[in-house]
């Protein structure tokens, strides 16, 4: 089977979803039907798909594990990624990203291992500068995408996405305006100035500064994984952008 740099995309896109958690959290509701209202205009077409027979949605999960299998030069689907609706599962991830919470059972990929590492002490605690190493699994997934074949085989798989979107509880709205939101917000992330520090009220860490926890959990997967690791991913997601919106990156 040819590679599918579409599942690039959506290693690209939900890495944040493997490293969002600092320890298990209990799962978030999904988020509400928006209320009925006349279908939104398209701000990013994505123009006709490419002729090409695509399995049913609820059958989607073979052709879909394969490619990412081939991705990676597996020979089964790497156990970083739960193996069922992964069509439903890549699109709610995606839908939650710029939310507060990843809920947990919509999750694409697995948490990453391990504990979160902390430097300091009670009262002084900040993210260990060697944290970013957790995720070395996941980054390595991002370094394999090509972005132009990404794109094309996102155009191909679309179909598929834009209808698990709508059975999330969007009908007439189109999934890849949302990706591009998505993308735009992960862009967003401020870039720590120094070390990020922690506070420890409960069972899970927290960031210290009220903006910071304040942000999307995409955006704090991405100041946890370590300035250098999320200059990596953003610029990928850059490329992706670009050849997946209609409207530049403002």
């Amino acid at each position: 089977m040819k590679r599918s740099a579409v599942i690039g995309l959506v290693v690209v896109i939900v890495l944040a979803a493997g490293a969002y958690y600092f320890l298990q959290t209990p799962p978030a509701p999904p988020p509400a039907a928006p209320p009925a209202a006349a279908q939104p205009a398209i701000e990013h077409p994505l123009g006709p798909a490419p002729e090409a027979a695509l399995p049913k949605l609820a059958d989607s999960d073979d052709t879909l594990g394969a490619a990412l299998a081939a991705l990676v030069h597996a020979p089964t689907l790497p156990d970083v990624f739960f193996p069922t609706q992964l069509a439903h599962r890549f699109v709610a991830t995606v839908d939650n990203l710029p939310r507060e919470q990843v809920a947990a059972g919509v999750r694409f990929v697995r948490p990453a291992a391990g504990t979160l590492a902390v430097a300091g002490h009670e009262g002084a605690l900040t993210l260990a500068a060697d944290n970013g190493a957790r995720y070395a699994r996941y980054l390595e997934l991002v370094r394999t995408v090509d972005p132009a074949a990404a794109v094309t085989l996102y155009r191909r798989y679309y179909p598929l996405f834009q209808q698990a979107y709508e059975e999330l509880g969007y009908p007439g709205h189109y999934f890849n305006d949302r990706v591009v939101v998505v993308i735009d917000n992960l862009l967003a992330t401020p870039e720590p100035a120094g070390p990020v520090a922690l506070v420890h009220p409960s069972v899970m860490f927290k960031f210290a500064d009220p903006a910071t926890e304040g942000l999307s959990a995409g955006q704090k997967a991405l100041i946890r994984l370590g300035p250098d690791n999320a200059r990596e991913v953003k610029e990928k997601l850059r490329a992706i952008r670009a050849l997946i919106a209609t409207q530049p990156h403002a």
